[in-house]
């Protein structure tokens, strides 16, 4: 019966809507169509609202119920085991779903943050309330689990915690199809494992190694550096065929002062074709200080490309003695590009008073040859560093 009511007016309005224009139908057609989208769209948006509100809500509860707690326990001197933590915290393992342990993560790290920041953090009251709240196997359990971005999340998690890893939930992610997790798994393995850390820098990390994976191991090494000396890192230049790999580990070598390097890099400079790598090569000998590297600098300046011979004149700027300072002298006078003779009088003008001397020097000489050109450029040098100077007297730093 009710089905015939319903047939019954569906004719009756097609009925009314076939005498219309076709115009008026289609646009009644579209304006029904636009007022079901409409109420649709704005009851998604309520109960959108709704969920986002509960769950700020519950997170609220959560800091409210831990952090005080959570903030107690770990700046506390006194050591408090699992079973102490859990009674202070009022929880307990079946609790668990009740508190959601995302949320209680949020809290835990943040604590963390503010006390490490606070330096009144203590790392046995940090481990053991990890383990009271169940915590690492419950990321654990979701890398192993989960679908890519929540594995993802759950292996950036763990490395926040930097509590160790257990390398046999890593095992499958470190060789994951998917590029981000398998970066991430092998990132916190680097950082994690305290056997075999480095395994995968021997193999040039990825395949595809991008500039953020130079600030993830960057970050990785700075730690290790913290924990113990780091190894030699030279050795995954000589074991890598990846020419960016090979200048990030050279800049490492640098910025970690690996000074055991210096003449090992030396001869690698007639060896390695890539003028990239070379150019690396030349400034990290300047951030070593490898002042004996000098004579084979100069010997390599003549047969180089443009690029690694500026290279090699911004190191001859970083290591100020006579040899390099003559070699300086001598290349200035030798050279007719301009761009080339600003940059070497700019080296010149690092080498101190001897520098400021032979600038001196060259001005007098390139006045009797009348060249305005050259002599506003060493004009200009001479400008630059005393503008440099005042600024450092300014701050009150001395030079």
């Amino acid at each position: 019966m009710n089905f015939e009511y319903f047939t019954y007016y569906l004719n009756y309005i097609g009925t009314i809507f076939s005498g219309y224009p076709p115009i008026a139908r289609v646009t009644f057609v579209m304006v029904l169509f636009l007022i079901v989208v409409t109420i649709l769209a704005f009851t998604r948006l309520l109960v959108i609202g709704y969920q986002l509100n509960r769950t700020e809500k519950k997170k609220q509860k959560t800091a409210n119920h831990f952090y005080d707690k959570l903030s107690f326990i770990i700046k506390n001197p006194s050591i408090y085991e699992k079973e102490e933590i859990q009674r202070l915290l009022e929880f307990n393992i079946t609790s668990l779903k009740h508190w959601k342990s995302d949320y209680v993560t949020d809290v835990l790290l943040d604590v963390k943050s503010e006390l490490m920041n606070a330096g009144q953090f203590n790392d046995l009251n940090y481990k053991n309330s990890l383990e009271a709240l169940g915590l690492m196997g419950f990321w654990e359990k979701r890398i192993r689990n989960s679908g890519f971005d929540k594995r993802k999340e759950a292996l950036l998690v763990i490395g926040e915690f930097d509590n160790g890893v257990n390398t046999g939930v890593l095992s499958k992610s470190t060789f994951h199809k998917n590029k981000d997790i398998r970066k991430a798994a092998r990132d916190l393995y680097t950082n994690q494992d305290k056997y075999n850390p480095f395994r995968f820098m021997e193999e040039n990390f990825d395949e595809e190694f991008t500039q953020l994976d130079k600030l993830r191991l960057h970050s990785t090494l700075i730690k290790r550096s913290r924990d113990g000396k780091l190894p030699n890192l030279l050795r995954w230049v000589n074991s890598s065929k990846s020419p960016k790999y090979i200048i990030f580990i050279l800049r490492e070598i640098g910025y970690f002062k690996q000074e055991e390097a210096s003449e090992i890099l030396t001869d690698l400079l007639d060896k390695h074709e890539n003028r990239d790598i070379r150019v690396q090569m030349v400034e990290t000998l300047g951030e070593l200080g490898y002042f004996e590297g000098i004579p084979k600098l100069i010997d390599r300046y003549p047969m180089e490309t443009t690029v690694v011979r500026e290279a090699i004149i911004r190191t001859m700027a970083i290591l100020p003695c006579q040899e390099s300072l003559e070699f300086l002298v001598k290349n200035y006078k030798s050279t007719d590009d301009n761009n080339s003779k600003l940059n070497i009088a700019r080296a010149i003008s690092q080498h101190g008073i001897e520098g400021q001397q032979a600038l001196e020097t060259l001005k007098n000489e390139v006045s009797k040859t009348k060249k305005e050109a050259e002599n506003m450029l060493l004009a200009q040098v001479t400008n630059e560093k005393n503008f440099t100077v005042a600024q450092y007297q300014t701050n009150g730093l001395f030079l």
